[in-house]
């Protein structure tokens, strides 16, 4: 009988630490908040790193983490190499599967748990886009400052576009 307790309440104590948070969308908005300046970091001309990433040669070094330090496992792995051409469309790939809840068990486990104990979130690695390196650049900087809320010069588009 003593073992079937000491079962039970291991079973128990692993459920809560496998569920996700009583508020999946604040702990979200924590890391989507991190990935923002990430992407930021990288539009930025001549950043090597930033927030979650090393640029090396050809290949960046990603390692995202929660604000406590927890890292966040992606296929398997808490350090991630991304082709450096394709880095901006894989940081736009993880934050639609973030917004999508695709990461909640992974964020909840890191920040309330035991982390990669929650499960292990998946980013597909895109296509090339096709285009010289400077132009395929200038477009990935243009879609981060989009996504702000900015022109391509970084102004505010609600600035420009209201003829003011």
């Amino acid at each position: 009988m003593a073992l079937d307790s000491i079962i039970s309440a291991a079973k128990s104590a692993l459920q809560d630490a496998l569920s996700t948070s009583a508020d999946p969308v604040s702990d979200r908005n924590a890391v989507l908040q991190d990935l923002h300046l990430a992407e930021k970091a990288w539009a930025t001309d001549g950043v090597r790193s930033g927030p979650w990433f090393v640029r090396d040669g050809d290949h960046v070094a990603f390692t995202p983490t929660t604000r406590n330090g927890a890292p966040l496992t992606i296929d398997g792995q808490t350090t991630n190499f991304i082709p450096r051409d394709r880095f901006a469309d894989y940081l736009v790939n993880m934050r639609v599967a973030i917004e999508a809840g695709e990461f909640d068990r992974e964020i909840a486990g890191a920040l309330h748990g035991a982390a990669g104990a929650g499960g292990t979130a998946e980013v597909a690695i895109p296509v090339a886009r096709q285009g010289s390196p400077q132009d395929i650049r200038q477009a990935q900087q243009d879609a981060a400052l989009a996504r702000e809320g900015r022109n391509p010069d970084g102004s505010l588009s609600s600035v420009v576009g209201s003829g003011s």
